[in-house]
């Protein structure tokens, strides 16, 4: 089991550099996934989901990236979090005991990020009921002055 970052990046022309970046940090080539989307979706479908989940006003542009990172130590993590900000990260995720193998799979991912996402939905407050009514009292008066 594996320690896994994922960060989602404004657009797929970054992936060379991110993966350059990754490298000369000396993560092997092995230890990190680019997820690269050959269909396309609407901008507007991406931002929508996008914001139900996470409830901010981020817009996504039609072709985001999103890329995996195995992480192992304490230091590798804080280099990854470096190269993740240097290269516009705009949300991240940190992910504890996943096999690697399963982060291959965006979709994987993708149902992880939003069980978290609807854990995280806050509960409704206690509801107060009014108390029970006593009904008419003494101090009523009909049409008397």
């Amino acid at each position: 089991m594996a320690s896994i970052i994922t960060g989602l990046f404004k657009s797929q022309t970054q992936a060379r550099k991110i993966s350059e970046d990754l490298e000369q940090a000396g993560f092997a080539s092995e230890d990190f996934i680019i997820y690269l989307q050959d269909k396309n979706v609407s901008k507007e479908v991406k931002t929508s989901i996008w914001q139900s989940f996470f409830r901010d006003q981020t817009k996504l542009e039609d072709d985001s990236l999103v890329v995996s990172v195995r992480v192992r130590t304490l230091e590798c993590e804080q280099k990854t979090y470096r190269i993740f900000e240097a290269n516009g990260i705009i949300r991240s995720h940190f992910f504890e005991n996943i096999r690697f193998q399963d982060a291959m799979s965006l979709h994987f991912l993708k149902r992880i990020v939003s069980l978290r996402a609807k854990s995280q939905i806050a509960h409704t407050p206690e509801v107060r009921h009014h108390e029970k009514a006593n009904g008419m009292n003494a101090e009523v008066t009909f049409g008397k002055t």
